[in-house]
């Protein structure tokens, strides 16, 4: 016992562990801080290339008077190199609507395809031959048409894996630069 009254004062004064203890109890919280920062970064990143990706697609698909089915084809190709280095295929897709009207025909989505990944998405703009649905600032005149394109993109979490997952939708729209581009020749 004469032991353990002599090395209880000295432990009592020892400051030693003090800053190891601090340590331990804040790594914790910083590899939340620096994990917590990695997320929103790619959350950001993964936003500006979906954005990135559906402007340069309707600015492709307005670039000539008239369009077919394989320079469709070969438009929703770029999407995943657009994407990179996210997973393209399984959780995107690419939706380009045809938006116009003529003096017969109110404003209708005359044609619509879809391509660039395999994620299961609807136009929120209408589906082709119904009624389209535009935004109140976009106006259109007769034999006038408005390509909309949607990219839509299923989000995961990579880190926190209790944040929802969400699908990100973007949308662009663009005037042809020649033509009407009312439909597609096969």
């Amino acid at each position: 016992m004469s032991l353990f009254k002599k090395l209880t004062p000295r432990l009592l004064r020892s400051d030693e562990g003090s800053v190891l203890a601090e340590i331990a109890l804040s790594i914790p919280l910083y590899i939340g801080l620096l994990s917590g920062m990695f997320e929103v970064g790619n959350y950001a990143i993964l936003h500006m290339k979906i954005q990135h990706t559906v402007v340069t697609i309707a600015d492709l698909m307005t670039r000539d008077e008239e369009i077919n089915e394989s320079v469709m084809a070969d438009i929703f190709q770029v999407v995943p190199e657009i994407l990179a280095p996210y997973n393209a295929a399984p959780n995107t897709i690419t939706i380009v609507s045809a938006i116009s009207q003529t003096e017969d025909i109110p404003i209708s989505v005359f044609w619509q395809r879809s391509g660039g990944g395999t994620l299961t998405a609807t136009s929120e703009l209408g589906l082709e031959g119904e009624t389209a649905i535009l935004p109140n600032t976009l106006t259109l005149r007769d034999n006038e048409t408005i390509l909309a394109t949607e990219v839509f993109y299923h989000f995961e979490p990579l880190i926190f894996s209790f944040l929802p997952e969400t699908t990100i939708r973007r949308v662009s729209y663009f005037r042809p630069r020649i033509g009407a581009l009312q439909e597609i020749e096969s």
